[in-house]
């Protein structure tokens, strides 16, 4: 037929094979059916023309067609036809795309996969190729593939999350049309954490706490989900989302002491240890003025108190002794919390003692 002849040849030229002759296969199942593309084909700029999307789905599932025709008429003609469940595919079709998503990194979360499969088949509806968007090698701020994002976001409805997936993927830094990173979060119940947050929060806690927020609206979860219960210390779900967000998706690691010092907690990292050496300059220097002499069980315990301190967004110097004092209030209560609440050995009171000769002591029994 003279016209589905001419449909053939003005097919876009970057089409695969395998496309081409899909494209050719419905085109003659169509004269079989006595149909015609004319009577089909969509108006100009319809992505969703119901009866052709009809016509391939029947010609798909009761005519034996290719499952890749209704891909190839969608890369073909710039549409958007979806199978009988009304969705939209969700792995992509050719080669070089599916060579991208078997080389994204093992660890990438299952939700930014996913985003970005959605997003290649975008490209594969668009007549378009990851190869002509992907960034050069070290190249963090693509300026195609970043519009292309933005505009499949805004104009196409992929998921708000898949820059950040292709970020992650890729090692990118693309933003949204605002040039900015989002560090606030969006959610209701976020914005509510972060309002109920402790006034005398640092500024820094405060920050590391937000991006933890938005960085789980990125995973499409939430803190309702991770919350630990009233009264509990070491929230498993929680302590595994954060320690995730610090090692694969580069929150700082301030981000566990802030959430143990707002919510009265005690995460620990990977390891499942807590951390033995103090990170804060103020801290190592404290633990660089202790006598020689002094016992490696008692400088190890000072060593932790003063980790604890970073875990409760403390620090030595608002505790420390003035000149010549030897039973600082704050301090003798910080510590004995400490042995009390969070499980510090029991002669870490005596190790300051010594090491600062200091007169702490411990609670009075009644």
């Amino acid at each position: 037929m003279a016209e589905h002849q001419t449909v053939m040849a003005q097919l876009p030229e970057n089409l695969t094979a395998q496309q081409r002759s899909n494209i050719s296969g419905f085109l003659r199942h169509l004269e079989q059916q006595g149909q015609r593309w004319s009577a089909l084909a969509p108006a100009a700029g319809e992505e969703r023309p119901a009866a052709l999307e009809a016509a391939v789905n029947t010609a798909m599932k009761h005519h034996r067609l290719h499952t890749g025709t209704r891909a190839a008429l969608n890369q073909s003609f710039n549409l958007a036809l979806v199978g009988p469940s009304g969705q939209v595919r969700l792995a992509p079709g050719l080669p070089e795309h599916q060579t991208v998503m078997a080389q994204l990194p093992k660890i990438l979360s299952s939700p930014y996969r996913s985003a970005i499969a959605r997003f290649l088949c975008h490209l594969e509806q668009q007549g378009r190729h990851w190869s002509a968007l992907a960034p050069a090698a070290g190249e963090k701020h693509t300026a195609a593939l970043e519009a292309a994002v933005n505009t499949a976001i805004k104009d196409h409805r992929l998921d708000s999350n898949t820059r950040s997936a292709l970020n992650h993927g890729f090692n990118l830094a693309l933003v949204g049309p605002s040039g900015r990173v989002r560090l606030t979060p969006l959610l209701a119940e976020h914005q509510t954490v972060m309002a109920q947050l402790p006034e005398r929060l640092a500024p820094s806690y405060r920050s590391y706490i937000s991006q933890f927020l938005c960085h789980l609206e990125q995973q499409n979860q939430s803190w309702s989900a991770l919350a630990p219960a009233a009264g509990e210390k070491h929230a498993a779900a929680l302590e595994a989302a954060v320690n995730t967000a610090i090692k694969d998706h580069e929150l700082d690691r301030g981000t566990r002491a802030a959430l143990n010092h707002s919510f009265n907690l005690a995460l620990v990292g990977p390891s499942g240890r807590v951390r033995l050496a103090p990170v804060q300059p103020e801290h190592q220097t404290v633990m660089a003025q202790l006598p020689e002499s002094l016992d490696p069980r008692k400088r190890s315990n000072i060593s932790r108190f003063l980790c604890h301190l970073e875990q409760q967004g403390q620090h030595w110097s608002v505790l420390a002794p003035v000149a010549g004092e030897k039973r600082p209030l704050a301090l003798e209560t910080a510590v004995n919390t400490a042995i009390k609440d969070h499980g510090l050995d029991r002669g870490t009171r005596s190790a300051l003692n010594q090491g600062l000769k200091l007169k702490l002591k411990a609670p009075s029994r009644r």
